[in-house]
């Protein structure tokens, strides 16, 4: 049994020897290759943060806002005199040539009027020329003289309203236009004032908005802007008025840019977008979430500087885009990080990684 209990804590004893060896040496085995790692690839002890090389780009400041169409020109045309409609020359809808006949009156007795007028016109004529003759024998007065020229006169007007009246009884496009609403029709009877017929003006087509306050001075006349119809189509055009006085309601200023339509697709009251280019500005195009505080709250971004330090930078947001945002007053070209911007301060080494910008575009508006 002592022989036995001898054996059991020799073999106890040679394993423990065994498993103490094993251990000294695997550390060192561990140890020269730490060592050896090290030596390759010495450690760092500065934070990782990812980065990109952006470049500032050519950025059109525009105005933009919702306006509507309307046409150039729309006049209604209203009887001077009256009558019932006899002739129509025209239809709704038809186009019309400057000074062209659009409908006619029923004439009446207007013409017999003017020939009772124009023959008392040759009676005083008569009348006229034999006081005169009788003036210069003596044998008239200048007093009688002067009552002859009188009722010359007076029939000579009486002449020339028979003819402006029944001038009146046809009514004339005062421009090239569409006839619109209001048109008569044949049998109507038409007194003083009352609407004949509208006229429209299609080309060029006006398109209307209202621009706030903030922007109304940087719009100008002559400027060149685009026009987007509600069915997608994009038009050129330009400005050709800028209000003076803001609407009472809206503190909103008229502008009115005149758009090209020969073709009249144009139609009068349709939906538009009106964009002016004002301004162009160099810029950066970034995702928003590259933006960042500093301990006074003001919105920047953060750069890593050719040294690896970490440099704060205040920006201008310019404007915000469906993929992004526009940034200004940095340099034209700057390394960004666009990753792990919120565990760095100002002033800090980093370890830079370079990566893809996660926004940027060549051109916008």
């Amino acid at each position: 049994m002592k022989n036995k209990s001898i054996i059991i804590a020799a073999v106890l004893a040679i394993v423990a020897f065994g498993w103490i060896l094993s251990g000294q040496f695997g550390s060192e085995d561990s140890s020269n290759a730490n060592t050896e790692t090290d030596q390759s690839e010495p450690k760092s002890n500065h934070m990782k943060v990812r980065v990109a090389e952006i470049e500032a780009i050519s950025r059109t400041e525009t105005v933009k806002v919702t306006g509507r169409t309307e046409a150039s020109r729309k006049v209604e045309l209203r009887a001077e005199t009256q009558g019932q409609v006899t002739e129509l020359y025209v239809q709704r809808g038809e186009r019309v040539e400057e000074n062209k006949p659009i409908a006619n009156l029923r004439a009446d007795d207007r013409p017999a009027k003017l020939s009772e007028a124009r023959a008392t016109l040759r009676q005083r004529q008569i009348e006229y020329t034999a006081a005169v003759k009788l003036t210069e024998k003596g044998f008239r007065s200048e007093t009688e003289k002067a009552g002859a020229q009188a009722r010359l006169d007076a029939a000579q007007a009486v002449v020339e309203l028979m003819e402006i009246d029944i001038a009146r009884t046809t009514f004339h496009a005062p421009f090239e236009g569409i006839i619109g609403a209001g048109h008569v029709e044949v049998g109507d009877y038409v007194r003083v004032g009352d609407v004949t017929a509208t006229v429209v003006d299609l080309d060029p087509m006006l398109v209307v908005g209202n621009i706030s306050e903030r922007h109304i001075a940087h719009i100008s006349e002559g400027m060149p802007g685009e026009v987007t119809l509600i069915d997608g189509s994009a038009r050129t055009g330009t400005v050709r008025f800028v209000a003076s006085i803001a609407d009472p309601a809206t503190r909103t200023y008229r502008v009115e840019m005149t758009v090209p339509n020969p073709d009249l697709s144009i139609r009068d009251g349709l939906t538009a977008e009106i964009e002016i280019p004002v301004s162009a500005a160099m810029a950066h195009f970034v995702t928003p979430s590259v933006l960042t505080l500093n301990d006074d709250g003001v919105v920047g971004i953060k750069t890593v500087e050719p040294d690896n330090t970490v440099r704060f930078r205040a920006v201008e947001i310019i404007a915000d885009d469906v993929d992004g945002i526009w940034l200004g007053g940095l340099s034209d070209r700057i390394r960004m990080i666009t990753v792990g911007q919120e565990f760095v301060i100002d002033g800090e080494t980093v370890t830079p990684v370079d990566g893809a910008p996660r926004i940027t575009a060549e051109t916008s508006s």
